[in-house]
């Protein structure tokens, strides 16, 4: 996530220190990074002077101290470790400047925990992006019990400036807005797979020909209104005892987990990948994904 996170601040025009305290992993953003920019270049998103002025802003360092001192905006995108995020935030407040905003990639805590060891905590705040997020429009920016109204209008106005679809967050729960959704669509789904209703083919095609078609134009609740809320009422009526509402993982992942399936990653998952199994192939399908989104943040987005 840290790389396609820089590359968007890099495309919005400004520098940005790139931390880790690997310098191979460090090289290796920055060959995404030019990578990826190329891609935006082929898909007219950027000009292809673009892409060397976007690397020329970019620094990397496995010096934390270095990364930080002078930032004015610092996000965290560490793997979701609530001790590991501590340590991080609990460091880079004692090298970073008094007016600096420390903002969490997080997807699954919240800043309440994160934040717990920082003094000066009302420049803390949540921004948590979409993979892939040099793509992905939406980022949730998450108020915690501390975040001061100057960060979150900050944050949420710098996201602006660099072609993103910032969402204010006012209330600190667990998986924020869109994680929630995603939650109750993945149970239904899933619950559909395990009955044999249909394979998996099946429903991606039909969630991605309905209301995923519709949901790339118009938000659930403006479909509701265009709808007509008296017919969703009654739908619901109707429907709602029959909807999976089980709080425990379903049983098609927790099978593929045990058997060793981890999707792509592995080889199997709910698709079979063994045929072209090998990195090259795995890049390619990542590339085709990636084209096609960008095929679809310049047609709905980009400005």
């Amino acid at each position: 996530m840290g790389h396609g996170i820089a590359q968007s601040f890099l495309m919005g025009g400004y520098p940005v220190m790139l931390y880790d305290i690997q310098q191979t992993i460090l090289d290796n953003a920055k060959a995404h990074i030019e990578k990826n920019l190329g891609l935006f270049s082929q898909s007219d998103l950027i000009k292809k002077q673009d892409i060397e002025l976007s690397l020329q802003r970019l620094s990397t360092t496995v010096d934390l101290r270095h990364a930080v001192e002078e930032s004015d905006f610092i996000v965290e995108a560490v793997p979701e470790d609530l001790s590991l995020k501590q340590d991080l935030f609990e460091q880079v407040e004692s090298f970073c400047r008094k007016d600096a905003i420390i903002a969490s990639n997080t997807s699954s805590l919240t800043m309440g925990e994160i934040g717990m060891r920082v003094k000066k905590r009302e420049r803390l705040v949540v921004t948590h992006w979409f993979n892939p997020p040099h793509i992905v429009p939406t980022v949730e920016v998450v108020k915690s019990m501390w975040t001061s109204e100057e960060t979150l209008n900050t944050a949420y106005k710098l996201l602006e400036k660099i072609k993103k679809m910032p969402v204010k967050i006012r209330q600190e729960l667990p998986g924020f807005i869109v994680n929630r959704i995603q939650m109750a669509l993945a149970r239904e789904v899933l619950d559909l797979y395990e009955k044999g209703v249909a394979s998996a083919e099946d429903i991606d095609k039909a969630v991605k020909g309905s209301i995923g078609f519709r949901l790339a134009s118009i938000g659930p609740l403006l479909t509701m209104d265009l709808g007509g809320v008296k017919l969703w009422l009654a739908v619901f009526e109707n429907l709602l005892p029959q909807i999976q509402s089980s709080t425990e993982p379903p049983k098609a992942l927790q099978q593929l987990v045990s058997q060793g399936h981890d999707g792509v990653k592995s080889g199997k998952g709910f698709y079979d990948y063994t045929v072209d199994f090998s990195q090259a192939g795995l890049d390619k399908a990542i590339q085709k994904r990636d084209q096609e989104f960008l095929n679809r943040l310049k047609s709905l987005y980009w400005e």
